[in-house]
């Protein structure tokens, strides 16, 4: 188990897959389901997001996710 934040950094890079902008465009052209969650903050989503995509501030997700995205096996894109 890590035990110092960069340890915790890295674990959870080695867990989470990453997609490219370019594959992630492709993927919502295509009509693939998935869910696009904005965590960003209220005001950076004000200056503009991707149009498919869910504002859900990260310090909510814990909260609301599963109101939001109630299939787990339904894939999630966060930016």
């Amino acid at each position: 188990m890590p035990t110092t934040g960069r340890a915790m950094i890295e674990a959870a890079r080695q867990a989470v897959s990453t997609i490219s902008s370019a594959d992630l465009h492709a993927k919502l052209t295509a009509g693939e389901t998935l869910v696009v969650l904005d965590i960003r903050e209220q005001e950076e989503w004000n200056g503009g997001h991707i149009p498919q995509a869910t504002f859900l501030a990260r310090g909510r997700i814990e909260g609301r996710v599963e109101e939001i995205i109630p299939d787990k096996s339904t894939p999630i894109v966060t930016h």
